[in-house]
């Protein structure tokens, strides 16, 4: 008589629960892969948009003259704007200039960027009332936004101080990202292109 081997009903639920347990894992591992990198698109497009804003000021900032720093947030008058002004030892809230296609006689025309509330702002009318536009998203929170400007002060009674115009920006903020926030801070420093001699 032949015996029929197979398999046992123990055998095949021990089967099933390995089976179901390793597919648990699995599955589990999956969606902690998909949420982070769904967390890693995010953090990339938030400081796309902060690269992108930093990138757009240097370029603007290298190719400007008269740099004029401010320690206070609040613009000052346009005339006093068009003056060049040091913030060497930092603290510099307000940063302005006059652009590459600007006017020196004008007053008017300076390029002004400021820190108002988490939006960093850009102003193309030396910081006229209605002039600001913000070139930061919504969802990223800037905590902090200084200059630090050398060079800009010739010496008294000397037409330059040969010291090519330096400009050191440092801003630091949170991105607001699903299931927490990032911190960040960004430091970029600019030369102006203009020959200071």
């Amino acid at each position: 008589m032949k015996h029929a081997r197979g398999f046992t009903l123990i055998e095949m639920m021990v089967a099933v629960s390995i089976f179901a347990i390793v597919m648990m894992i699995g599955v589990g591992a999956l969606l902690t892969l998909i949420e982070t990198n769904k967390r890693a698109q995010a953090i990339n497009s938030v400081m796309n948009n902060v690269n992108a804003a930093v990138e757009n000021m240097t370029r603007s900032i290298r190719v400007g003259f008269t740099y004029h720093c401010e320690v206070s947030p609040s613009p000052q008058l346009p005339s006093t704007l068009a003056t060049t002004q040091d913030c060497a030892s930092g603290g510099g809230k307000l940063f302005a200039f006059e652009s590459s296609e600007g006017d020196v006689t004008n007053v008017n025309d300076q390029v002004v960027y400021r820190l108002n509330g988490t939006q960093i702002e850009r102003s193309l009318a030396s910081g006229a009332n209605g002039s600001w536009i913000a070139i930061t998203a919504p969802e990223v929170a800037i905590t902090d936004f200084q200059f630090y400007v050398t060079g800009s002060s010739p010496l008294t009674g000397s037409p330059s101080d040969y010291i090519q115009p330096r400009v050191l920006m440092i801003l630091r903020g949170v991105a607001t990202l699903p299931k927490g926030n990032t911190e960040f801070t960004v430091q970029s420093t600019v030369t102006q292109r203009l020959l200071d001699i």
